[in-house]
């Protein structure tokens, strides 16, 4: 088992778990030579790190948060994503040598390095990453509240009183007026603001910067702002030691330093107070980011609690911040969903939720009841049609969003009542509602795709690919046999109920398909793919064997698709989300119906959809499809995450799976017939009423 090393501090041992495996120490303990002591920083647990390595010939490690530290605010409990390690000092003291200041002065930055670091620098300030991301971005009406947009722009970056960074960053050699005086006479006629810390605007800490003796014309900033986002409309900061300073620079402002932070004296800021001479080199931002952000501190995944990169950890934030931000407030009702599916949506919208029943005469007036108004949300599972309610919105101004299964859904169906880990959410339609606009179609008929988009799209094409994931996971990744030579085509089968094949491919059977694809491929080995809900039982589309063996060459169950795609030349489906994982694999897909991922110049179409109106690459399908349109949580704790993080969780699920003990199994398999069982019980019952 993993050991790290020591401390006296419980609270810093539970904090730091997930990136160091220490032990308590004890006064009376065995403890062996070169033993490492960790503490925080300049608190009493550092100092006794530091005394512990000196009296038993260990060493010590001061640890802190990292500069990328959580979606949150540390004080509030937000777990801990980035640390720092030091074994030398600490990088906000500047009244001795750091490893931090030591990586500065000596590292060789490669070239590669470099070029990550560039990468990670224009991914925070494009996507707005700060330490804590727990703030809104500024909006319009606070840019024309505090005139950001009429001049120049000076900010003054208050920070916590007593902070560690303020006591030892030589930062007493200013008051706070003469920061504020010179601020402003260096500046004349321009718009001076004030930035509260964010700890002190939460009320768990105090300003070092009392607001009541400034200026009338120094217009104070009260509410909590992404710094990022403010920053992109300053023009030059003023602060002491803060880490805003260092993320100004990164956005092309100024920066007067009243004291030494980390990164002060290496020729980047306008330095007041002069920086001890160690720091005896000047450096491109670049350099002082990388030895900082990806040499200095350390990440874990915030799903998995497994080491990272910070280039990997951006994305996973950027997702996670985003989601709690967009996550509103206002009362949401829910219409459509059945009792099972009113679990798995709280970790997708959050609290608030205000369930109809599925079996109510009058939906709309028991909502009514229930405190429906103008103000609220309203969520409808899928197709289904309430009139009233319609009308009612439509009079009210109240948006309906549609709900479906996201496209990497789960490891099995849902039909089997299996928690999904991707679901979409439309305000426009529904994807598989060719006859009307949905948010999917207006995405890649009009979406300008950024080149961060694109280049995750590519990583994820080939981790769909690699990984074998598809929407529903549930069939083993058997071994088909190649035909010698001969053309392949992979007739893929649909339920014949389903709304996108009744609504995309006007009701088309399976048999027709079938004979369809002999027709056009008459001298292909064809392959019939059954869809899993089909062959479970659950729902409708069988086919009759005999009768299909007429046009087909083989009817293969129990073969994950992905295998299938693999191997198959061509794929013929009706509006099958397959025939969008076959284009990813480069397959040519005829297409008999009017599904989402048809009419972009990928598929040969036999259905016209004039409300198409551009060619779309791969990547370009795959960004609309995979990454904007659907939201994913991730199986490990519910956290939002984006779609490599659920394919590689899913992938471990399939494996646990298919690796399970014959005991699991065999529960899992009553499970399914149970659930199987009672669904059909159900379905007659509700057929005879």
């Amino acid at each position: 088992m993993r050991f790290d090393g020591y401390s006296k501090s419980i609270k810093l041992i539970k904090n730091i778990k997930y990136f160091y495996k220490l032990r308590r120490y004890f006064k009376f303990a065995f403890i062996g030579e070169n033993s490492k002591f960790y503490g925080w920083g300049r608190k009493k647990s550092g100092y006794d790190a530091i005394d512990l390595a000196d009296k038993l010939s260990g060493e010590f490690r001061l640890l802190e948060d990292g500069f990328i530290r959580s979606v949150g605010l540390g004080v509030d409990g937000a777990r801990l994503l980035s640390v720092v390690e030091d074994d030398i000092g600490i990088y906000y003291d500047a009244t001795r040598p750091s490893r931090l200041e030591m990586i500065l002065s000596n590292y060789e930055f490669s070239d590669e390095l470099l070029q990550d670091a560039r990468w990670c620098m224009d991914y925070i300030i494009t996507h707005n990453i700060s330490k804590y991301n727990n703030a809104p971005n500024i909006t319009q009406e606070l840019i024309e509240k505090y005139e950001l947009n009429r001049g120049k722009n000076i900010l003054i970056i208050a920070q916590t009183s007593g902070d560690a960074s303020l006591v030892y960053s030589f930062s007493d050699k200013f008051s706070t007026n003469e920061i504020v005086s010179l601020a402003m006479d260096e500046n004349p006629g321009a718009n001076v603001l004030l930035k509260i810390h964010p700890d002190a605007l939460s009320g768990k800490k105090k300003s070092d910067i009392d607001i009541s003796n400034l200026p009338p014309q120094i217009k104070i900033i009260t509410q909590d702002i992404n710094p990022i986002s403010l920053l992109k409309h300053i023009d030059k900061v003023y602060t002491k030691s803060s880490g805003m300073g260092f993320e100004a620079l990164m956005c092309g402002c100024e920066c007067v330093c009243f004291g030494v932070p980390f990164y002060a004296g290496w020729g980047l800021s306008d330095d007041r107070v002069k920086a001890p001479n160690r720091r005896n080199k000047k450096l491109a931002i670049e350099q002082l980011f990388a030895g900082a952000y990806m040499i200095y501190a350390k990440y874990i995944d915030p799903y998995t609690g497994q080491n990272t990169t910070l280039k990997r950890l951006l994305p996973q934030i950027n997702t996670i911040k985003n989601a709690r931000l967009n996550q509103s407030g206002k009362v949401k009702f829910l219409f459509g969903f059945s009792i099972w599916k009113r679990k798995f949506i709280l970790p997708f919208l959050g609290k608030n939720l205000k369930f109809i029943s599925t079996f109510s005469k009058d939906p709309l007036k028991i909502a009514l009841k229930n405190g429906l108004d103008n103000n609220s949300l309203v969520y409808i599972w899928g197709k289904k049609e309430y009139p009233k309610l319609q009308k009612w919105c439509d009079e009210n101004g109240v948006l309906i969003t549609r709900v479906e299964d996201g496209f990497i859904r789960s490891v099995g169906l849902g039909s089997d009542l299996t928690r999904p880990y991707s679901l979409v959410f439309d305000d426009l339609g529904i994807y598989f509602d060719t006859r009307f606009e949905s948010r999917l179609e207006h995405i890649l008929n009009y979406h300008k795709f950024s080149q961060y988009e694109l280049e995750f799209a590519k990583k994820l094409r080939e981790i769909l690919i690699n990984s074998k994931i598809s929407k529903y996971n549930d069939d083993k990744d058997g071994i088909i046999a190649s035909q010698n030579g001969k053309k392949i085509a992979l007739v893929i089968g649909q339920v014949e109920d389903d709304a996108s094949v009744k609504i995309g491919a006007d009701g088309m059977k399976n048999i027709e398909l079938i004979k369809q694809a002999r027709l056009n491929s008459p001298k292909a080995h064809i392959i019939y793919k059954p869809h899993p809900d089909v062959l479970s039982g659950n729902r409708i589309g069988k086919v009759d064997e005999k009768e299909a063996l007429k046009y087909c060459d083989e009817i293969v169950a129990g073969v994950s698709m992905p295998v299938l795609l693999d191997l198959a030349d061509e794929i013929h489906t009706m509006t099958s989300t397959s025939g969008l994982e076959a284009i990813l694999r480069g397959k040519k897909v005829i297409c008999y119906g009017r599904p989402f991922w048809a009419g972009w110049g990928l598929s040969d179409d036999k259905k016209s959809l004039p409300r198409r109106y551009r060619n779309l690459s791969i990547d370009e399908l795959i960004t609309g499809a995979y990454i904007i349109y659907p939201r994913y949580i991730h199986p490990v704790n519910l956290e939002p995450c984006n779609a490599s993080d659920l394919i590689f969780a899913l992938q471990k699920q399939k494996v646990i799976l298919n690796n399970n003990n014959m005991v699991m199994k065999f529960k899992y398999k009553i499970y399914l017939i149970l659930i199987r069982v009672g669904q059909k019980i159900l379905r007659n019952y509700l057929v005879k009423k």
